[in-house]
């Protein structure tokens, strides 16, 4: 199983919080919110790789992130070229764009919002599916 973090948006409502920093990134108890979802992924025994989707403007910032996060399951950061609320592609757009990018046509995905924080396990949800 692979698992999609959808981390393209711009979150504009936000601003200026997100001017220069991507929703996922901004810190939740001293740790990016990213963090904490990749928590709850890697719990998910069935899990061997970790994509991460993202606009141009942020790519870098998510780049710098992964390579900072050591886990059993490596990360992939994913630039989807957009620029702007305008030519975004949006969350399904994003999903084909990883699943043609990464390969990833035929494996089961977890695909998770990397702006939605929970407390649930998605080991027991992975089980229940």
């Amino acid at each position: 199983m692979k698992s999609i973090i959808l981390a393209a948006g711009y979150a504009t409502r936000l601003r200026p919080l997100t001017e220069h920093t991507a929703k996922p990134l901004l810190p939740i108890a001293g740790r990016p919110m990213i963090d904490i979802i990749c928590d709850k992924i890697v719990e998910v025994d069935e899990v061997e790789e970790i994509h991460v989707v993202t606009n141009h403007r942020f790519a870098p910032s998510f780049t710098a992130w992964a390579g900072a996060r050591a886990d059993r399951v490596p990360i992939a950061v994913h630039d989807d070229g957009t620029l702007s609320n305008d030519d975004r592609l949006g969350a399904i757009g994003d999903i084909q764009f990883t699943v043609e990018r990464a390969g990833l046509a035929g494996d089961d995905l977890l695909v998770v919002a990397g702006d939605n924080l929970f407390d649930f396990s998605l080991a027991d949800y992975v089980r229940f599916w």
